[in-house]
């Protein structure tokens, strides 16, 4: 007499489901997710002939308000406290960019202040911001 052999069941996962899983998943982290954005001061930035979009990208920020408080990547800072800060940033990343905003009725001795801080840095690249001009 001969036996059967019956066949052998197949381990198998199912996967007739694992697309919906795979797009809950993402609908769920897209919702959940927060994009910081940086605040910086209240600012009216004066008004230029031309100007330039920068990369966003290895950029950091300096607001002067017209009350002369400074902020450096949305940290309030003193003046003297600018060149440590940065040189910090210039060691972690050298291809820096300091972008400076400055409110038009800030007084210009705290931006020749926060200049020389910048220089005793060794910031080498310095934006300054401004609106551009409407019409003519």
């Amino acid at each position: 007499m001969k036996l059967q052999t019956g066949q052998k069941a197949k381990a198998e996962i199912p996967t007739c489901s694992m697309a919906d899983i795979a797009f809950l998943l993402i609908i769920f982290f897209m919702v959940t997710t927060i994009f910081r954005a940086e605040m910086g001061l209240k600012l009216d930035l004066p008004r230029a002939e031309k100007a330039e979009k920068l990369p966003r990208k290895n950029i950091s920020h300096i607001w002067v308000n017209r009350e002369e408080l400074i902020s450096i990547d949305d940290n309030i800072v003193e003046v003297d406290a600018v060149a440590n800060l940065m040189s910090r940033k210039y060691a972690v990343n050298s291809g820096l960019i300091v972008s400076v905003l400055t409110d038009e009725l800030a007084s210009y001795g705290v931006m020749a202040d926060i200049f020389d801080q910048l220089k005793d840095a060794g910031a080498l690249k310095v934006s300054l911001a401004a609106k551009r001009k409407r019409g003519g």
